[in-house]
């Protein structure tokens, strides 16, 4: 039975980077509140406080744009922002597939001979140890070399 070429789908791991991206999304909200709540303090106060209907009008202006401009606008951002972090978790989560793919194919006592990744993946470095150590294991395994993996510099002595 062969397994399905997850690697050309942009949702890898649905879970993770769903989860990722809804907390960005919070966290993006949470922030963006506080931003709210310190741009508006002053009109809030002076709503809460003043008696005169003159100094009522331009706080009161102040909430009616932000609800005409601002919430239409975080509302473009949050979901940029949802679908950004899906885009981008791809580049995490992938590499993470792949190099879990080729570890079970270790366990299973095959060695393949590369373990490729994308252009622009995070974890290229390792993906490059993982390589070199598949390629080490298939080598020792071919001599039938007895003990442990022998590490570069190590002569093999114990000591």
């Amino acid at each position: 039975m062969t397994t399905p070429n997850r690697r050309k789908s942009r949702l890898v791991d649905r879970r993770y980077q769903f989860g990722l991206a809804w907390r960005m999304l919070l966290v993006f909200l949470l922030f963006f509140a506080i931003g709210v709540f310190v741009v508006f303090a002053p009109s809030t106060f002076g709503l809460l406080t003043g008696a005169d209907l003159a100094e009522l009008e331009p706080a009161s202006e102040e909430f009616l744009i932000l609800h005409r401009r601002i919430w239409p606008a975080v509302l473009v951002v949050l979901a940029g922002v949802f679908a950004y972090t899906l885009l981008f978790s791809h580049r995490i989560v992938g590499p993470i597939y792949r190099i879990n793919q080729v570890l079970h194919k270790m366990l299973r006592g095959e060695y393949p001979g590369s373990v490729t990744l994308r252009k622009g993946d995070h974890f290229q470095q390792t993906a490059d140890l993982l390589e070199r150590l598949s390629q080490q294991l298939a080598h020792q395994r071919e001599e039938g070399a007895p003990g442990g993996p022998v590490y570069p510099g190590d002569s093999g002595k114990t000591g």
